[in-house]
């Protein structure tokens, strides 16, 4: 089976030039897909991806984080996010997941079925996403999976 393309269903970008998506034509990514009052997106992964993103050079790999919120709406807004990224030093773009009509699962994580966070998604240069992994990731397992995806031949 072939790996689906990437297709962020986004409501608004932070921490990117004029709230636009970044260029991410030929870049591997790491998409973090978080909450803010995860205890695990808050412990590890954002550290995680923080740590990725000073180390790797965003001309090949690209940091994005993407703000799934599937319970406590009210409490986790965009405007609250701002807060959280400027505070928490999350520096790389975060894409805010649509929300959805009726029901409490936004738009991307129900596309791709994820179960929940923390979710790591590897997409290779091409925009297809290469692994999906929920709940912490080792450093060295990330970092082996990461460096396979950069070794491969550019678009």
């Amino acid at each position: 089976m072939e790996a689906p393309q990437l297709e962020l269903d986004v409501q608004e970008w932070i921490n990117t030039p004029d709230g636009q998506a970044p260029d991410l034509e030929g870049k591997v990514l790491l998409i973090e897909v978080f909450q803010m009052l995860c205890p695990g997106c808050v412990n590890h992964a954002i550290p995680q991806a923080k740590k990725v993103h000073r180390m790797v050079d965003s001309s090949q790999l690209q940091v994005i984080g993407l703000h799934s919120v599937f319970e406590h709406h009210e409490a986790m807004t965009p405007a609250a996010l701002k807060v959280f990224c400027s505070e928490f030093g999350v520096e790389f773009p975060v894409a805010v997941d649509r929300p959805r009509e009726g029901g409490p699962i936004p738009s991307t994580m129900k596309k791709y079925r994820l179960e929940g966070t923390p979710t790591s998604m590897l997409v290779d240069r091409h925009g297809k996403i290469r692994q999906t992994h929920f709940g912490q990731i080792d450093d060295i397992a990330l970092g082996f999976l990461l460096g396979s995806l950069l070794s491969e031949p550019q678009p």
